[in-house]
């Protein structure tokens, strides 16, 4: 009789036990999914363009056509006659974390998954992608998200002359080049919690920042 009572109650304490485990949990999953609702997603905006070479040949300090030394614009000319006109540079993405530090940990947000498509002068050029997750802490800081470009303008810009292209590789790298280009974007963003992609393709360019 003392084992049966026993056991009924060491049952009623495990049940009373595994209720509370429930509940604590229900808790902690409503905390979560409204720390979630409250959460904003981070917001990218083009900021520089850097290191640009057209043909391999660096165009700091260049604005217009007639700035290259003979040897240069020689070699300038030639990648042009040869039916390929490479051109490399660096896009600096900025990334902003818009949520306040508070110590929790749906704070911590990386940019996991960054898809993208490159659009310069108005014109669909490249795509690519990051090579690996960036960190983006809370408060407002931004990061920045290099991304190294090469494309040949010959594939993309076959309707223009030399003048024409070498004036659009230097309108570039010029002071407020960026602004010649836009990306089009779908983010997903990593959390404590699990990875969560954009609902739509963003357009990231310079002037304001895009979530």
């Amino acid at each position: 009789m003392t084992t049966l009572f026993t056991r009924r109650r060491l049952g009623l304490v495990a049940a009373l036990f595994l209720s509370m485990l429930a509940a604590t949990s229900l808790l902690s999953s409503c905390a979560t999914l409204n720390a979630l609702a409250g959460l904003n997603r981070i917001q990218f905006k083009l900021n520089e363009v850097r290191s640009v070479r057209l043909a391999g040949i660096d165009l700091s300090n260049k604005h217009r056509v007639t700035d290259f030394g003979l040897m240069d614009a020689a070699s300038l000319l030639s990648a042009f006659r040869s039916g390929r006109f490479p051109l490399t540079f660096t896009l600096n993405v900025l990334a902003k974390n818009p949520n306040k530090p508070n110590g929790a940990s749906l704070n911590a947000l990386q940019v996991t998954d960054l898809p993208w498509r490159l659009l310069l002068n108005g014109k669909e050029t490249i795509s690519g992608n990051i090579a690996a997750p960036v960190a983006v802490p809370p408060g407002g800081s931004t990061e920045v998200i290099p991304l190294e470009v090469s494309m040949d303008l010959k594939q993309f810009f076959a309707d223009k002359g030399y003048d024409e292209i070498v004036e659009l590789a230097l309108a570039l790298s010029g002071q407020g080049g960026v602004s010649q280009v836009q990306l089009k974007a779908t983010p997903e963003m990593g959390t404590p919690i699990g990875r969560i992609r954009y609902p739509g393709e963003l357009t990231i360019v310079s002037t304001q920042f895009s979530n």
